[in-house]
């Protein structure tokens, strides 16, 4: 699964000098000592698309992934009707694209708060329920190739997503392309330079293999954004409601590397509590240079 790791830049900042943090699960993590950032190289053979099958959402024997996505829902919409709540209103036909839409309830939730909005999945059969579930504001796409006109929208979200893509250069150069001028990109994921992340070491809780490829830091996103024409506005830790049995699936697999587990059915386990470890950064930047700019740029 694991790659050469000899003689590596910086797959976010282009710098060289990375060195190997720690191995887990027979990887090498690599830690960039200028960008803070770390990921790690999978070989030729590895194709992360191929994690992300319907079982990725709701088998706990999958080895990567969720238990029983469907039993979140109600602390998920709640989680993205209060950050779409900081965003500002959208005017009348705003879009909104939210990349990695799994189930849609993201989408649906903006649609509530005015947008326009539509979702990209890269899961076929994931996408095909959500599209079931609200018609025709679905598509099974890569966030590496979108399906949209050039600068056609007012936002895109990445809700725990931009450590999936294996290439977040050009993920990040798509979101540029399709934004108009001044548009909006807002995104969370873990911050591996905070106080837990630091203080758990290889058992942090987003250490995932192999679903999560890169592993950010605050430096490592503001020079990803900045080298495709955003303008970071800024960078925060939130808290957000998570399902008991959530938290303990997560603690299973992150600490004990177990699966399976049938606690986020009870309903104890469906009981949603506030959590703010502060490892998790909710990031918002606007688009700020022009198209021809953009896509002459060079991804390191």
């Amino acid at each position: 699964m694991c790659g050469d790791e000899r003689m590596v830049d910086c797959r976010i900042c282009g710098e060289a000098g990375c060195q190997p943090a720690f191995s887990k699960q027979g990887c090498e993590i690599l830690a960039c000592p200028t960008c803070e950032g770390r990921f790690w190289i999978p070989d030729d053979s590895f194709s992360p698309e191929s994690i992300y099958d319907d079982g990725y959402f709701s088998d706990p024997a999958a080895g990567a992934g969720y238990d029983a996505y469907d039993s979140l829902e109600s602390s998920l919409r709640s989680n993205f009707a209060a950050r779409l709540a900081r965003l500002p209103a959208p005017a009348q036909g705003d879009r909104l694209l939210d990349l990695g839409a799994a189930y849609g309830y993201a989408v649906d939730e903006a649609g509530r708060r005015g947008w326009s909005a539509c979702g990209v999945e890269v899961t076929h059969a994931v996408a095909l329920r959500a599209a079931k579930a609200i018609p025709g504001r679905i598509v099974a796409a890569n966030g590496l190739s979108l399906p949209f006109r050039d600068g056609c929208l007012a936002a895109v979200t990445l809700w725990d997503v931009i450590e999936h893509l294996s290439d977040p250069h050009a993920a990040v150069a798509e979101i540029a392309r399709v934004l108009r001028p001044g548009g909006l990109v807002v995104l969370t994921t873990g911050d591996v330079r905070s106080l837990v992340a630091r203080l758990s070491g290889p058992r942090w809780h987003l250490y995932t293999l192999p679903e999560h490829l890169f592993f950010h830091s605050r430096e490592s996103l503001r020079r990803l954004l900045e080298a495709h024409g955003f303008a970071v506005e800024s960078m925060r830790s939130e808290g957000s409601t998570y399902t008991l049995g959530y938290v303990v699936e997560r603690l299973r697999k992150s600490l004990f590397g177990l699966d399976g587990g049938s606690f986020g059915e009870t309903r104890l386990g469906h009981l949603g509590i506030p959590i703010n470890l502060f490892d998790i950064v909710t990031v918002v930047a606007r688009r700020d240079g022009p198209v021809a700019e953009l896509g002459a740029r060079e991804n390191p």
